[in-house]
């Protein structure tokens, strides 16, 4: 008898091995419930088309909802579900808790012909409200977008300290930057009142903004992808910003090291650690449902480094593909090349600094994207441990979103200092005390300007095409087209004091005396009307945007602010960049009678010829790595993405004129060099500018860009800054 008590002793100990039970993590909450979604995964390969062909029709079912589970009595119960919802086979995205733990915000979706709009419930079930409801100008939204089966969504929304909410939204009728369909849309910051009233765009981001939530210190923080001069795939980054859209600035995620992480989603700030954030790291694609490895990141690191980054779930790692970023790590590499197999992590919610929740697919059999019950609600600690808390008994539906049902501190209020004479203007007041800070081996005395650029967003409008079917956002130069708003003079001791356009998406280049770009400012900032800003120096850390002026105050700010102006040889100070028009007629003129025919000199045909996509002296300029290192040149066509370029931080001179085999070559000062003196002064500055700005093709995302249209009467048309920057397209694009 003692034998069989033993024997069945030790099964049963090697039993609570097999299931995990070694790896228990002691768990004593101060909350007894989780509230979190039940749906199916989204069927997406990429975040831009999670808002409409992620949720296909197979991923609406009546049984989707807000749930709540009992840790205690290890039950679940509904909150509300599609069922209750308009539809009756809705999908939820996301939800939101009250700072009280009273109320839960989120997105449905009724079906594939309508967008996600905001809800708001009792965490009780009763006082279900819609907050944001179909657009008035829907129709004509659509109609921009080229395609009726679409529409506009509102998403992630999350509530403020004031009582409103933050969300995401497609209202701003931003399409996304690279990519060809027309299903990828991009999404920017919105808030509104607490009933759903007065909504205003938060943002004018050119690229997608997702996931805010709330910091104890008042701030919204939230992800963003941008494309300012760095490759596709490495500018997936946290920023934050105040309630009212003020003082963006970046908070992590422009690392230097592009090969060593993917795209950080999902941020949550730590409880009562201000310098911990917890959150996802995913490939670049395939996406799916954004999941990938659980990163803690503590922000009292170098922000610009890999210091701060601690993957808690090392089974499963975030590697770079030929084509993209994939999931590397061995149990990946035996079953699955896609990354289906092995466990994936998403959507972390921080109990302490030690324990955090998540939703995991733990089978490695289950696909990532297909199997409706992949996901589940696990604790995992930093130790590598982790515990089941609670998956769907049928085993049907897939669990997101966990969120402990407790109440937690209101944020403190931020308040923001505006300019009422400048708000009215629609401008912004900018001061850089010293913008040396950051530019190692420039001397004191070498900058003389800086020139206020803005990345463009590729509006709906753009989407109008022709036969042959080419866009000119593809990886062909043309991805960050830019406009300039003018240049500002900087004083002695590196100051400058000037005015900025608001809503739009701004930065700066450091030029010399030559008007030549010693750095530039590889993302960029928007600024509300009426805001007044400081920042300490030149590709300094972000973060210190909001110090004071020191008490000795910079001679820049002993004169009034000055107003963008034109360079030499300019009747403007607002330009746009458009090659036809600006560069081709210089080579006309005093290049093509040597570069050009069937032997030019040099091998370098500077020839107008229309080619396809552009011309034949563009082509050859970036074949042959001319016109100077940029991110177009390696990506578009040598057909590579290089770390030194898309790394966060580039030494001065690394990109635009100083590094431009063409601008070397005609500033040459050998009067024995047929190249001495070949330019005026306003060729030479255009020219200068050009490769400045990526030296980029179009000046335009509107317009017959193809070749087939070369006889069109408005083929490569040259737009107006107004067009250039406008929401809407111009009469010749239609």
């Amino acid at each position: 008898m003692r034998y069989i008590s033993h024997f069945a002793l030790a099964l049963l100990f090697m039993v609570l091995i097999a299931v995990g039970f070694a790896d228990q993590i002691a768990f004593e909450p101060d909350f007894d419930e989780v509230i979190f979604i039940k749906r199916k995964p989204y069927s997406s390969d990429h975040n831009y088309t999670v808002v409409n062909n992620g949720t296909s029709p197979d991923r609406f079912v009546a049984e989707n909802g807000i749930y709540i589970y009992s840790l205690s009595a290890k039950k679940a119960r509904p909150v509300v579900t599609a069922a209750d919802l308009p539809g009756g086979k809705g999908v939820i995205g996301k939800i939101s808790l009250s700072f009280d733990a009273k109320k839960i915000v989120f997105d449905h979706r009724k079906n594939v012909s309508s967008g996600f709009r905001i809800w708001e419930v009792n965490v009780d079930g009763t006082g279900l409200k819609q907050l944001t409801s179909t657009p008035e100008d829907e129709a004509q939204k659509l109609a921009r977008y080229g395609n009726a089966k679409f529409h506009t969504d509102d998403m992630h929304p999350c509530y403020l300290p004031d009582g409103g909410i933050v969300f995401t939204s497609s209202r701003c009728e931003h399409g996304i930057l690279c990519g060809g369909h027309i299903g990828l849309v991009s999404v920017i910051l919105h808030r509104m009142d607490a009933d759903g009233s007065n909504i205003e765009k938060l943002t004018s981001s050119p690229v997608s903004e997702f996931s805010p939530v709330v910091l104890a210190d008042g701030r919204v923080m939230y992800h963003r992808w941008e494309y300012i001069d760095k490759g596709a795939r490495v500018g997936k980054t946290f920023w934050t910003m105040a309630p009212d859209g003020t003082k963006t600035e970046e908070l992590f995620g422009l690392s230097d090291s592009y090969h060593a992480t993917g795209a950080h989603m999902y941020p949550q700030p730590v409880p009562g650690n201000d310098s911990l954030i917890a959150c996802v790291t995913s490939p670049h694609y395939p996406q799916g449902n954004s999941s990938g490895p659980i990163l803690m990141i503590d922000l009292s690191e170098d922000a610009r480094s890999l210091k701060p980054i601690k993957n808690i779930t090392p089974d499963v790692q975030v590697a770079q593909a030929q084509n993209g970023w994939l999931f590397a790590s061995d149990n990946y590499k035996a079953l699955h090349a896609d990354g289906a197999g092995g466990p994936l992590y998403t959507h972390p919610y921080p109990i302490n600094e030690k324990q955090l929740l998540v939703s995991c697919k733990h089978d490695p059999l289950n696909h990532y994207r297909n199997v409706p019950g992949a996901y589940a609600i696990y604790l995992i600690d930093v130790d590598g441990n982790e515990q089941l808390i609670y998956k769907d008994e049928d085993d049907t539906l897939s669990c997101w979103h966990p969120t402990p049902l407790a109440p937690r501190p209101v944020p403190m209020d931020i308040e923001s200092v505006s300019d009422p004479s400048l708000k009215l203007k629609n401008e912004a007041l900018c001061v850089v005390t010293d913008v040396y800070q950051g530019l190692e081996g420039v001397q004191p005395g070498t900058i003389k300007y800086l020139r206020i650029n803005e990345a463009i967003p590729r509006y709906w409008e753009t989407k109008r095409l022709w036969s042959p079917n080419f866009q000119s956002n593809r990886w062909v130069t043309a991805l960050w087209p830019r406009v300039q708003w003018g240049i500002v003079p900087v004083e002695k001791d590196g100051s400058a004091y000037f005015t900025v356009p608001a809503d739009r998406n701004i930065f700066f280049q450091a030029l010399d005396e030559n008007y030549m770009e010693v750095q530039r400012e590889r993302t960029y900032v928007n600024y509300k009307p009426g805001e007044i800003r400081s920042c300490t120096g030149c590709h300094d850390r972000s973060r210190k945007v909001q110090r004071s002026i020191t008490d000795s105050s910079p001679l820049a700010l002993k004169r009034p602010p000055s107003v963008p102006a034109a360079q030499p040889g300019e009747t403007d100070a607002r330009q746009v960049i458009h090659y036809p028009s600006d560069i081709q007629p210089i080579f006309d003129a005093k290049c093509v009678s040597c570069h050009s025919r069937t032997k030019p000199d040099g091998g370098l045909n500077l020839a107008g010829t229309v080619t396809d996509r552009y011309s034949v002296s563009y082509d050859q300029l970036l074949r042959k790595a001319l016109a100077g290192p940029s991110v177009a040149e390696f990506i578009s066509h040598v057909g590579r993405d290089d770390a030194n370029i898309n790394g966060s931080f580039l030494p001065p001179k690394t990109l635009g004129s100083y590094a431009s085999g063409l601008i070397k070559t005609v500033r040459t000062e050998d009067t024995n060099d047929p190249h001495y003196n070949l330019l005026s002064e306003p060729e030479m500055l255009n020219l200068i500018r050009w490769t400045d700005t990526n030296y980029q093709f179009y000046g335009t995302y509107f317009g017959r860009h193809h070749g087939a249209h070369k006889n069109h009467p408005d083929f490569r048309r040259r737009p107006t800054f107004k067009e250039a920057i406008s929401p809407h397209a111009p009469d010749w694009h239609k």
